[in-house]
């Protein structure tokens, strides 16, 4: 009797633990453009997320990717050419050349949500793909790790994706012990030196 039992729990656990993995695994999180990602919330504004980024580059080797790498990408911004303000400014640009753009607004601009970063795994030779955005609290920010690439590889593996369980809480682990944890120690020794 109680060899069966601890047989039906064995089972119903593997059962649960099976179809979790597979929920996160192929369902994700339903969000929009990347639901496999880790995210955590820094307290700082974006621009100081970046800022210990970019001075985290110059001591530590993981901040840098290689040099045919982009380090970090502007945010991508355009006018919206096919909203009707912008198709009426084509054709009034067609008889004045210097007829000067429209003001931006939300009918005829966009602004990107993230900014690219890719930093470095030096020892394993893979480029850590992340992003970040301001919260809609700006003193907040996102910092979201997305993926990894080995250097010459072609393959990305997606974070809460594409490894298994416990490699994947590896990887999560490795990525804030090495990334984020050092980017808020930035931040908090940047503002107590008042720089």
């Amino acid at each position: 009797m109680k060899k069966t039992t601890l047989v039906l729990i064995v089972i119903t656990f593997l059962f649960f633990w099976g179809c979790e993995e597979f929920l996160r695994r192929k369902v994700g999180g339903f969000a929009g453009s990347y639901p496999f990602v880790e995210y955590w919330e820094i307290k700082a504004s974006e621009r100081e997320v970046l800022d210990a980024i970019r001075e985290l580059s110059k001591i530590n080797p993981n901040f840098k990717a290689p040099n045919n790498i982009e380090f970090i990408s502007k945010r991508d911004t355009c006018y919206i050419w096919t909203s009707d303000e912008m198709k009426e400014y084509v054709e009034k640009l067609k008889l004045d050349s210097l007829l000067p753009l429209p003001k931006k607004s939300y009918e005829n601009y966009y602004d990107d949500y993230w900014v690219y970063v890719n930093l470095y795994y030096p020892e394993t030779k893979e480029i850590v793909h992340t992003w970040t955005r301001p919260a809609n609290d700006t003193t907040f920010t996102t910092f979201a790790f997305v993926s990894l690439t080995k250097i010459g590889g072609t393959e990305t593996k997606l974070i809460n994706r594409d490894f298994w369980y416990i490699a994947n809480k590896l990887e999560i682990h490795k990525f804030k012990t090495k990334f984020v944890d050092k980017i808020q120690t930035q931040i908090e020794k940047k503002r107590k030196s008042g720089t």
